[in-house]
């Protein structure tokens, strides 16, 4: 009985511990990342604003971030303990003037979740419309059941 009881309590632990370090990028991600940065592209346009170019430093950061809210179990703008915002900037290589970010969480895919709740949220809106960012990256991650999103908006 020994046995078994060690034999589970590693088996529960490994899965556990598995469970705890996924994440990867949903289905279709380059399609949903692209439907983000349109649509905020878009809705720059609609209120005489320039479009934002991609930045592969910044969708760097935004992975990232995604990826660190899935491994150690948050959804915040800062982990328990960081990093923050200007650290993960840093670490991605980009220097900056101004920095926004805009996070959201669904058990749906797609990129509507993302829109709806921006949209939906002031500070979240103001970051999309925001006058002093001329660029951005824009990531999707998963945990298999939800979908994080990250929108991280920049000037150097």
């Amino acid at each position: 009985m020994k046995a078994l009881f060690g034999a589970v309590f590693m088996v529960t632990v490994v899965m556990t511990g598995g469970a705890a370090l996924a994440c990867s990028q949903p289905a279709g991600a380059a399609g949903i990342e692209a439907d983000l940065a349109g649509w905020i592209n878009a809705e720059r346009t609609k209120k005489g604003l320039s479009k934002l170019g991609n930045s592969g430093s910044l969708k760097k950061a935004a992975l990232a971030h995604a990826c660190d809210m899935i491994k150690r179990g948050f959804f915040s703008h800062e982990g328990p303990g960081g990093p923050n915002l200007q650290k993960r900037l840093r670490t991605a290589g980009y220097s900056y003037k101004a920095a926004v970010e805009n996070i959201a969480k669904s058990s749906a895919g797609g990129a509507e979740p993302a829109k709806r709740l921006w949209r939906k949220s002031s500070g979240h809106w103001n970051n999309v419309l925001n006058r002093k960012i001329d660029e951005m990256g824009v990531a999707v991650a998963t945990d298999g059941t939800s979908v994080f999103y990250v929108f991280v908006g920049g000037r150097n």
